[in-house]
């Protein structure tokens, strides 16, 4: 028969408990080192390319930059002055030719009503597309008058309407002359 006799001057303990929750915390600390390692080299490539991106646009900012002042410094020419004062007033001929003068009589036709007419018409094209007309209207009485104002100021096409004189007319056709201003608006 056998028995087991032991001869240390220590117990035998049992230590594989120990042993196997060392190896598993040894196995987290090495994914844990793994996965802080990936991420920090994936960090470092993004940071890189970041750089090289940002590097890049600098570059191409400073290639606009003095494209820019190239550009400019040509449009300070005086050739290229006269040239664009030309084409502005080109330009500013052209719109002034566009100006319907059919629908503009069409529409101060429509507000017109049958004591009242039209005496002079002087537009003046504005910065912004729109036309500006100083109108002269003689009325057989001051109603005639205030109704052709009203039915301009409800109109579509005419903003901003303004009386600014209204007299007593020495002729026989006309009891009242104002002068008026308006904004008119084409389609």
């Amino acid at each position: 028969m056998k028995t087991a006799i032991n001869l240390a001057t220590r117990p035998c303990a049992n230590q594989r408990p120990f042993w196997l929750l060392a190896g598993f915390l040894l196995l987290v600390s090495v994914v844990a080192t793994a996965w802080v390692a990936t991420d920090g080299v994936l960090t470092w490539r993004q940071r890189t390319t970041t750089r090289a991106r940002l590097s890049e646009l600098s570059r191409q900012q400073n290639q606009l930059a003095a494209r820019q002042e190239e550009l400019e410094s040509a449009l300070l020419d005086p050739a290229t002055q006269a040239l664009l004062q030309r084409v502005g007033f080109l330009n500013h001929v052209i719109r002034q030719k566009s100006f319907s003068w059919t629908g503009f009589f069409f529409e101060l036709q429509q507000h017109l009503p049958a004591q009242a007419r039209v005496l002079s018409v002087s537009p003046t094209l504005q910065a912004d597309g729109t036309v500006e007309v100083e109108l002269r209207l003689g009325g057989r009485s001051p109603a005639a008058v205030n109704q052709c104002l009203e039915s301009l100021e409800q109109g579509e096409r005419f903003r901003r309407v303004t009386l600014h004189a209204q007299a007593q007319s020495t002729t026989r056709a006309d009891a009242v002359v104002a002068d008026v201003s308006a904004i008119y608006v084409e389609e």
